[in-house]
Order: structure tokens, then C-alpha cells, then sequence
């Protein structure tokens, strides 16, 4: 087992798992913003560290090229470690939220595992501006207006959620503005929640 203390030794920890670290970090902000426990994500913080390593090799021959001593100077160290994996993550976060590969793999007859774990983190996390109706576990129902004050927690234990703005239902299912108030409904209480865009017919009335 490498010893830490070892210059060469940290460094080399540093190219196989921060660079991993950093990549699912920054990817988990763009579907969830959830990550696994370290000890469970170990393999993949390696796994992804050689694919970037692979990637970046040419660069860093390039870097020891032009240096004048030979060596990688520490700016240079700083952005193969941790700015390019925060890049690299950008992008894989992107492709996930617009499911850009996976359009090209479905077109090509292949239908890949969906890098988005839920329905609820893949609905709420590309959503718009919505109306929703929202049934409790007791049918009570609330119409409201989901926007960018509203609120859906990205933890699975606690799949609470908020809604910037209420309206009263009125006749023929009008939707009539009460005021500003909002709603919060806690995980155990949610049953279902409807979306209609706020151009469909039938919405509030200002």
C-alpha cells in the first residue's frame, strides 16, 4: 500500500481518485445533487479517473514538452485535477439532463439504463414553469403554480415538496387567485401531483 507521506505517492492518488471524485461531484449538481458514500463509490471515482486520465494524457505529454525543467508545474497539476474533472463533469451532468448519447444510442437501436434514477429526479429536474394539481393520500386536492420559488427535495428518503403559490378552486374548475401564499407537503402525505403548462386552457385567472 502506497505510503501518503510519499510525495510520489500522493501524487499518484491524486491522478487515480480526485480526479473521479470531482467528476461525479460536479455531475451529481446537474441530475440530483446527490452522491453515494465514498466507500461504496470507490471503483467508480477510479473508473472514471483512468477514462479522463485517458483522455488527457496527449495534454499532459504536451505540458511536459513545453515546460523548460521537463516537469508539470502545480497550476498546471491544479487543472488536470481538479478544474478538468469539473469540466469533464459539466458535461457528463449536461448529457444526462438532455439526454443527448442517449437519443443517438435509442436512434441506433440501442436503449442504454436511464443515468437518472427516478421518475421524480428526472421530472422535477428539467421542469419549467407548471401548473400542477396535487392529491393527497386522502384525496384532498390542491391546485397550485409551480415556478422557480417552488421547492422539490432531491433527497429519496425525503421526497417532500413545495409550491410557491395556491389558487381556490371557483365554478366550472376555475382557478381563482386567493393571494400569495404557498404550500409545503411532506413525503408522506404526496400521492400524485398533475402538470399542465401554464398556456394550457383553464389556467388561473389573473
Amino acid at each position: 500500500m502506497p505510503i501518503i507521506n510519499d510525495p510520489q505517492s500522493a501524487y499518484l492518488i491524486l491522478a487515480l481518485v480526485v480526479p473521479g471524485l470531482v467528476i461525479t461531484y460536479v455531475r451529481a449538481q446537474f441530475i440530483t445533487g446527490r452522491m453515494q458514500k465514498h466507500t461504496e463509490s470507490f471503483l467508480s471515482y477510479f473508473a472514471l479517473s483512468a477514462i479522463y486520465g485517458a483522455i488527457v494524457i496527449p495534454f499532459v505529454d504536451w505540458l511536459r514538452t513545453w515546460s523548460e525543467t521537463g516537469s508539470i508545474g502545480l497550476l498546471s497539476w491544479f487543472g488536470l485535477i481538479f478544474a478538468g474533472p469539473a469540466i469533464f463533469g459539466a458535461i457528463l451532468g449536461l448529457n444526462a439532463r438532455t439526454d443527448a448519447l442517449r437519443r443517438i444510442l435509442r436512434f441506433l437501436g440501442i436503449n442504454p439504463v436511464h443515468a437518472v434514477p427516478t421518475a421524480w429526479d428526472w421530472k422535477f429536474g428539467r421542469m419549467g414553469e407548471h401548473l400542477v394539481i396535487i392529491t393527497l393520500k386522502d384525496d384532498t386536492k390542491f391546485a397550485g403554480y409551480c415556478g422557480r420559488n417552488s421547492f422539490m427535495s432531491s433527497d429519496p428518503n425525503e421526497r417532500d415538496l413545495y409550491v410557491e403559490k395556491i389558487y381556490d378552486w371557483g365554478e366550472n374548475d376555475k382557478w381563482l387567485d386567493n393571494g400569495e401564499h404557498g404550500l409545503w407537503v411532506s413525503s408522506g402525505e404526496l400521492k400524485s401531483v398533475e402538470f399542465f403548462p401554464v398556456s394550457e386552457k383553464g389556467t388561473p385567472n389573473e
